[in-house]
């Protein structure tokens, strides 16, 4: 068999030099590295050349290196991720190197925190591959690839106070496999990405923040030269390398049910109305646990354009009913590679009284 062509990397629309932040720059050519060509720009104003990818001055590709972090945290040996990755590109490579990269990197996987304590226990036989790791593919319609990170979870549940009352996302998430109702997610025809300005958001507050969720797209995205993987590929990679992302491609649904029990229970305002045998249902990219609140996160290329309020807030919703927790305790965010805004599903549903001034 013939060796596998290198994914080649790919340069995302560049808006200002690196060096001087100017914005008169053209292509300049490429540099041809010993494993890969880089396309190469020239700054008109500071006179010099660069190039935007994150890896830049390395011999090996980016898809090679991100592949090896993965692997890497995935409890494989850098001997095995030689033999598994290097060897099918005719490329040579060293224990060290890897080693290496899981130190300048370092800041992209914060999970290597964590990964001292549960390769430990996967040496002691306290538990094995099988179970830090739950996944399986979905065929809702479309295929997703549900994964949950048992390991990550147990840890972040035990570690952080503030995160223990929140431990029922973990059964959820044990149950997701066992007990999804796939057969709704085949037959409904109401996707929460469907919903729009359906929400008065006088209330909302979205927030812009700088969040290592961005800077991880940006890593990875290098890499991703046909857009149809880009979901797939960061999915992949927070999972294995976040600190707090313990699950992706999570299925959730909301009834009739669900939404009667928000309106006439809890008093929300839940502009919603489905009939006795409707369901909306929906696949979550990224459930995040930190600082005693479950994020919802959704990956939407050209974020600044976009507010999928509706979504993300149907998406709370249900997983708020799917887990019995309350809706104050969670966030949602949506982010690409330059862009990341927050808000809060509770400010979108629920609406303070104003007082009556008292005469």
């Amino acid at each position: 068999m013939g060796q596998k062509k290198i994914p080649q990397a790919k340069v995302k629309q560049i808006k200002q030099c690196p060096y001087c932040h100017g914005t008169k720059f053209v292509k300049a050519g490429f540099r041809i590295k010993k494993y890969e060509k880089v396309q190469l720009f020239y700054c008109k104003h500071c006179k010099k050349k660069f190039t935007p990818l994150v890896t830049q001055g390395k011999t090996y590709p980016v898809a090679i290196i991100l592949r090896s972090l993965i692997m890497r945290n995935r409890f494989h040996s850098p001997e095995m991720i030689i033999d598994k990755i290097y060897k099918q590109y005719g490329l040579k490579a060293s224990p060290e190197t890897i080693n290496s990269w899981l130190k300048e990197y370092r800041h992209y996987t914060p999970f290597c925190r964590m990964w001292d304590y549960l390769a430990l226990k996967l040496n002691k036989g306290e538990i094995n591959h099988k179970e830090v790791i739950n996944e399986q593919k979905l065929f809702h319609k479309q295929i997703y690839d549900f994964k949950y990170h048992r390991g990550k979870t147990a840890l972040i549940l035990e570690d952080d106070y503030r995160n223990y009352k929140l431990k029922k996302i973990r059964d959820f998430l044990e149950l997701t496999i066992a007990e999804c109702p796939h057969q709704i997610f085949k037959q409904s025809e109401i996707r929460s990405s469907e919903f729009k300005n359906i929400f008065n958001l006088d209330q909302v507050k979205i927030v812009r923040k700088e969040n290592l969720a961005s800077q991880m797209a940006k890593f990875v995205m290098q890499a991703v030269a046909n857009n149809k993987l880009r979901h797939e590929r960061l999915q992949e990679f927070m999972l294995f390398c976040d600190s707090c992302t313990v699950a992706v491609e999570t299925p959730v649904l909301l009834d009739n049910e669900d939404v009667t029990h928000f309106k006439n229970m809890l008093n929300f305002n839940v502009p919603l109305s489905l009939k006795q045998d409707q369901v909306i249902t929906g696949h979550i990219d990224f459930i995040q646990i930190r600082n005693g609140t479950i994020h919802i996160l959704d990956f939407k290329p050209s974020a600044a354009k976009y507010k999928p309020i509706e979504q993300l807030t149907i998406y709370a919703l249900a997983l708020s009913r799917l887990t019995s927790l309350r809706l104050y305790n969670f966030k949602c965010a949506w982010f690409d590679e330059d862009d990341y805004f927050e808000f809060f599903p509770l400010h979108v549903v629920y609406k303070k009284k104003k007082r009556e001034r008292k005469k």
